[in-house]
Parts: C-alpha cells; structure tokens; sequence
C-alpha cells in the first residue's frame, strides 16, 4: 500500500528530521563521560559486525513526488578488518595481549552484502556487496593501505556499478576521537565502470575520490539472553590460544606484563583460570568452568544503540551522472525492547542523499522496522 506526497514543506520536513537526529546523537557522545569503571572494559562499538540482519518496515518518503511503502532489506556484515574496542560477542576473536581500549575506535567490515527492496525513489530494487582488505604495496608499507572492491546496482532495471581502489586505514574523528563513541573515517580512490541495459546498452568508465566515515555509540549494556552461548565463545577463544597449560603459563607471563588496572576483564579472567587449574589435568574444564560463571556477569548486549554514518564520493574523471559531489548522511537508532531476546529489536533510520549503488536515485526518507539479528 502506498499513497503519492509531495510538498516541498514535507521535504524540508525530512532534513530537519534528519539534521535533529544527528545532533541528538553528537550531544550524546560528547556529554557522556567514561567514568572508572568503563575505563576498565572495552569502549562500546554498535556497529553490527559478524552478523546477517533482516528487517522489514514502512518508510516515510519526505522527497518531492516519492511515495510512503512498505520496505524490505537483508544485510550481511563480516568481521572487521581490526576489531580493537568491538564487544566480545562482535569479536572475531580475543587479542590476549592487547590493553583495555578506553576509547572509541572502530574500522570497517571486511565484507558487506545487502538487498533492498522499497526503499528506492524510482522503484526496482537494489543489491550491492562491497570487500576490504589489508595490502602491501612495496615501499608503501607504513600507509598501511586497504584495498577495496564494490558491485552494486538495480537487477530490475538493469543497472550495475562495479569499482577497485584504494583506501587509506580508519582515522578518528576530531572532537569526539578521545570520547568512548566509535568513530572513523576513511578515504580512497576508485576506478568505477557503469553498465545500463535500460532502454540501450550503455558502458561509461569514472575515477572517483571516496570517503566514508562512521560515529556512534551503544548505552545500557546488560549481560546477554544466552548466557551458555557467550560462556562457549569465551572458552573457546582462551582454548585456541592455549590448548595445553603449558602453553597458558607462557601466555599468562605475557598478560601479566600488562599494568593491572590496563587489563580487560577477560585477560584478568585467564590470570585467573591459570591461577585455579595449577596443572594440565584440570587445565580444560577450570576454563570451561570460570567462562561460564563469568559470562554470567558480562554486559555485551546494549539495549540502545545510536549512530550516523556519512558516505560520498567526488567524481574526477568520467560522467559524474549530475553533479560532480554525492554524498550520502544517515542517522539510525535500534532499541533491544524484548530482555529474553537479543536478536530482535526495533530500528529508526533517516536516509538522505545519494546511495553510490543508485547515483542517480536522491534518497530523503524515513525507514521504521522490526529487525532480526542472527
């Protein structure tokens, strides 16, 4: 079902809305404080890592002529490239040796899918997947460099952009890269090629200048609904680093090089397992044992997770498709309503601006929906 609005007061509507969530959002960094007891546990990244999201929904169209619609959208998220700062239930895994990051870092997902339906001005829909990945160039080392691929476009319509690049390693954001906020930003260069079958089949090739940045933070951390799964993850982890207990005695003399009030609460838990088991025969199940009853106590589930994501690209060679600057600014908000349930939540999301898998389609809407999180 949907119903025709096209006032430009509504479209100004939108922006308001949107520029108000994101200053929202900025007091909210900025004015929350750490206090001792976060300085002593990874900052809170709510960034959706390691996960297959699917949410479905109304969207309020706020653009001249657009439509309000029911929309669909399944996203996939991989790993980070670095997972410094990203609670343990994100993790890829636990770095033994790294101290507490009491500040917010962050970085970007190695690999990202997503299929839209609805939530295009023009109709169609949109799939789009997008890779990262550390590279060595020789003599350029310490830049540190990524390199990047995207496919994206519109299968209904026939359009399809497909681009290779380079991009530099995340940077914090100035004015928030001391507060506990996830933040980064990145920027790149790209060599894009566009295919259209619309109505003729049409090749055109663009270089583009890329950049892309994310702010945000999780609040009201609780332990989370499936304590067994989370103990698993934590044995697991301390188990592949240290399968005999010799090998947990030499890890243990590592930790504890690390200044006691710098350790994150699982180092100080393997000091601790070390401590209790004192020989191989019990090395396993001690493990297995305190993981679980520390689990228990961690808070890796938020309950509210806010964030603004900006993204653009400046078209330096090539048909810019209109004008030569594109960017696209969201601001989203996900609330964990059910306390029995951490895969399902609620999502509030502005969009406005252009999404680089449609260049030409201007987004200025309003997305509310029930997602799952697996």
């Amino acid at each position: 079902m949907s119903y025709r609005t096209g006032t430009q007061c509504r479209c100004h509507a939108g922006l308001t809305l949107g520029l108000s969530l994101v200053g929202v959002l900025l007091s909210a960094f900025i004015a929350s404080a750490a206090t001792p007891a976060d300085l002593a546990v990874e900052a809170q990244n709510p960034a959706t890592i390691n996960a297959i999201e699917i949410d479905g929904g109304y969207g309020f169209n706020f653009s001249t002529g657009g439509a309000d619609e029911s929309f669909s959208r399944i996203s996939y998220y991989g790993q980070l490239v670095q997972s410094t700062g990203t609670p343990f239930k994100y993790a890829h895994g636990i770095d033994l040796l790294a101290p507490a990051v009491p500040t917010g870092m962050g970085d970007r997902n190695k690999l990202s899918l997503r299929f839209e339906k609805g939530t295009t001005t023009i109709g169609g829909s949109l799939l789009g997947a997008e890779g990262v990945q550390p590279l060595t160039l020789r003599g350029l080392e310490k830049l540190q460099l990524r390199g990047t691929a995207l496919i994206a476009g519109d299968p209904e319509e026939g359009t399809l952009q497909y681009a290779v690049g380079l991009e530099s390693p995340p940077m914090r954001i100035p004015g928030v890269a001391h507060s506990q906020a996830s933040n980064w930003v990145v920027f790149g260069v790209n060599a894009q090629r566009q295919e259209s079958d619309a109505s003729t089949t049409s090749i055109s090739g663009s270089g583009l200048l890329t950049y892309r940045s994310f702010l945000g933070k999780a609040f009201l951390w609780r332990k989370s609904a499936d304590v067994g799964k989370t103990a698993e993850g934590i044995a697991n982890a301390f188990l592949s680093q240290a399968s005999t207990y010799a090998q947990a005695q030499d890890l243990a003399g590592k930790v504890q090089q690390i200044p006691a009030n710098q350790r994150t609460q699982l180092q100080q838990l393997f000091l601790d397992a070390v401590t209790e088991a004192e020989d191989e025969a019990t090395w396993a199940t001690t493990v297995r044992a305190m993981a679980l009853g520390h689990a228990d106590a961690i808070t890796d589930q938020p309950t509210i997770s806010m964030y603004a994501e900006s993204s653009g690209w400046y078209t330096f060679s090539g048909d810019p498709q209109g004008r030569k600057l594109k960017n696209l600014l969201t601001a989203t908000v996900d609330y964990w309503f059910l306390p029995t349930r951490d895969d399902v939540f609620l999502r509030v999301r502005y969009e406005n601006g252009y999404d680089r898998a449609l260049p030409s389609d201007r987004r200025n809407h309003l997305l509310v929906s029930v997602a799952l999180r697996y």
